[in-house]
């Protein structure tokens, strides 16, 4: 019996043995609330007495560090930096060219804008200006450009002088009180008494174009309504004379009439029209050539240098009184425009 029993009494003590070790061992209730890592930590060693291994074999004072890269060639970043250099000054030229070419494109639309606005700008100072309408324009069919002149808009410009004083070859008298603006016409009217008027432009030029509309009602065949260059700076008749519409008030034709020479030779032309109708009466002298149109159509043309002009000349407005025989009976003329172009 008493062997049987031994066994057992040796296993409960040896159970008790260990409960008692497993009581004095366990961690308290903090330290079960800590992370099992920190738990570890913990019974593993005293912080006070441990220290972490070194990562890495410290250098003694005979190794040295294994360079991390090759040290660069002097030769070969000189080079480098001369090539970006290059590089960012071709670039820069590349970008002044093409902001030099960017300015001029930009100065060429705006010329052309300018162009266009003076072109539009005096088609409609002409079409204004015009209370008669157009016509045909000799300087619309053949692309002159207008550089002056008077619209009679509101009363005669500056640049025209009135005469005053006797008439044609002596005859009747011009006087300024002849002259007119009515409705945006220049008018020039002559009397019972041969009183009448003309006026020149101030200014005179070598070579141009100059055109006038104009209209001649029917009056007396003593007065001549005339249109005229007349020379600037040289005397009558060496300095020239151009009558490119003359006329008499009761006629069914206008002429043109080219003086030239000492001895007043001339040079003519004639065309049957209705002079009591507004007509665009035109000369054009360029060196060497001088030309008549009506309405845009070319009526007479001479290119002979002994009929040119010596100098300069300067248009004129004029109605002439010639007399023959009896008082004459009031006339006039009408002109709409006179423009100068180049």
């Amino acid at each position: 019996m008493t062997r049987r029993l031994a066994p057992l009494a040796v296993g409960a003590a040896v159970a008790l043995v260990a409960t008692t070790i497993a009581t004095v061992v366990q961690p308290s209730d903090d330290q079960a609330l800590a992370s099992p890592e920190l738990s570890s930590v913990v019974t593993q060693a005293d912080p006070t007495t441990v220290s972490a291994a070194p990562t890495t074999e410290p250098m003694s004072e005979t190794t040295q560090a294994a360079p991390t890269s090759p040290e660069p060639d002097p030769a070969a970043a000189e080079a480098a930096a001369a090539a970006e250099a290059a590089e960012a000054e071709e670039d820069a030229a590349e970008a002044e060219r093409r902001a030099e070419q960017r300015a001029q494109e930009a100065e060429q639309e705006r010329e052309a804008q300018r162009e266009r606005a003076r072109q539009d700008e005096e088609a409609a100072r002409a079409q204004a200006a015009s209370s008669n309408g157009d016509g045909t324009q000799a300087a619309a069919a053949h692309g002159w450009t207008l550089v002056g002149g008077d619209e009679f808009e509101g009363g005669k410009s500056s640049m025209w002088g009135a005469y005053n004083g006797a008439g044609h070859a002596g005859n009747g008298r011009r006087t300024s009180d002849a002259i007119n603006v009515e409705n945006g016409s220049l008018v020039i009217r002559g009397d019972s008494d041969g009183n009448t008027g003309g006026m020149a432009w101030k200014e005179g030029q070598r070579f141009g174009k100059w055109e006038m509309r104009a209209k001649f009602p029917k009056g007396d065949s003593q007065y001549h309504p005339v249109l005229i260059l007349w020379p600037s700076d040289h005397d009558w008749p060496e300095g020239g004379e151009i009558d490119f519409a003359e006329t008499i008030s009761a006629s069914e034709k206008v002429s043109f009439f080219l003086h030239y020479g000492h001895d007043n030779k001339q040079k003519y032309a004639h065309k049957n029209i209705d002079i009591t109708q507004w007509h665009n009466y035109a000369v054009e002298w360029v060196d060497g050539r001088i030309t008549g149109y009506i309405d845009g159509e070319k009526w007479f043309e001479s290119t002979d240098g002994n009929t040119m002009p010596p100098g300069k000349m300067h248009a004129t407005i004029q109605l002439d009184y010639f007399p023959d025989g009896g008082s004459p009976q009031p006339t006039e003329m009408y002109v709409d425009y006179m423009r100068i172009y180049k």
